[in-house]
C-alpha cells in the first residue's frame, strides 16, 4: 500500500484528493496533511510518506521551495496546480508527474499505477536531481535544520553562523545549535552575498551577527561576534570579509 501526504492550502481541495484516493485501485492511505508549505517540510520528515501530493501555489512556501527543503531519500512528488502554466511549468522541471484542479479520478488512477512501478523510482531519482540543479542559482529563503526527530524551518534572519564540523553542517540560532542536510558549499552559493559571509571553510556568518573585526601582522585575523563567538578568517576570504563589512572605505 503507497503511503502519501496531501500538502494544499485548500482544505476542499485536499478533501476531495483524499476521496478520489479512496475510490482508486491502488491501495492509498494518507498518513498526513498538510494546509502549508511550512507545515509540509516538517511533516514529510515525520511520515516518510511514499509520495507526496504537492500544491505548488501556496503563500509563503510554495511547492517547488518545500521540494528544497526535503532530504534525500525524497518521495514520489506529484505536483498538483489549479492553473495550467504551473502545471507545465512542473512537467518542464522535471516533476515526475502533476495533476491539474479539479483533480479527475481518471488522472489521478493512472498517475498512481505508474507510481507502483520500479522505472517510476529510477525516472524520480534523475528528474528531481535535474530541478535541484535547475534551482540552484535561486537564493535560499529559508532553511531546514534537525531538532531532534523534528524538522524545523529558519528564516535567514534567525540565523547566526553556520559551521561544517566531523563532516556534519551545524546552523546557530539563538537557542542552540542543529544540523542541516545542506553542505556548507550549497550555502555558500544560495545564501544572499550581502547577507552572508563565507569567513573559512568551516565557517559562514551571519553578516549582521559581526561586531569586531581583527586584523593581524601575522595574518590570523579573525571576527568576534555578537555572541562573543571568535571565527578565523582565511587569508584568501580576507578582501571579501573586508568589502562585505564596509570597512576598506
Amino acid at each position: 500500500m503507497l503511503r502519501s501526504v496531501i500538502v494544499d492550502d485548500e482544505p476542499l481541495a485536499r478533501d476531495r484528493l483524499l476521496q478520489l484516493l479512496q475510490q482508486c485501485n491502488t491501495p492509498v492511505e494518507c498518513v498526513g496533511e498538510a494546509g502549508s508549505g511550512k507545515e509540509a517540510v516538517p511533516l514529510i520528515h515525520a511520515t516518510r510518506p511514499d509520495v507526496v501530493f504537492l500544491d505548488i501555489q501556496m503563500p509563503v512556501l510554495d511547492g517547488f521551495d518545500v521540494l528544497d527543503l526535503l532530504a534525500s531519500p525524497r518521495p514520489f512528488i506529484v505536483f498538483v496546480t489549479a492553473f495550467d502554466e504551473y502545471a507545465i511549468r512542473a512537467f518542464e522541471v522535471h516533476a515526475l508527474d502533476y495533476l491539474t484542479k479539479p483533480v479527475r479520478r481518471e488522472r489521478l488512477a493512472a498517475c498512481l499505477e505508474r507510481l507502483s512501478t520500479m522505472q517510476a523510482a529510477q525516472e524520480q531519482a534523475t528528474r528531481i536531481q535535474a530541478l535541484q540543479q535547475e534551482r540552484a542559482s535561486r537564493p535560499l529563503e529559508r532553511i531546514s535544520i534537525h531538532v531532534g526527530r523534528r524538522l524545523r524551518i529558519l528564516g535567514l534572519d534567525e540565523i547566526r553562523r553556520i559551521e561544517s564540523k566531523d563532516k556534519l553542517v551545524f546552523v546557530h540560532i539563538a537557542d542552540g545549535c542543529y544540523p542541516t542536510d545542506f553542505t556548507l558549499d550549497t550555502l555558500e552559493s544560495r545564501l544572499a552575498r550581502d547577507r552572508f559571509i563565507r569567513l573559512h571553510r568551516s565557517h559562514i556568518v551571519n553578516i549582521v551577527s559581526i561586531r569586531e573585526l581583527h586584523l593581524s601582522e601575522t595574518g590570523k585575523h579573525y571576527v568576534r561576534l555578537r555572541d562573543g563567538s571568535q571565527l578565523p578568517i582565511a587569508r584568501r576570504r580576507l578582501k571579501d570579509v573586508i568589502d562585505a563589512l564596509g570597512a576598506g572605505s
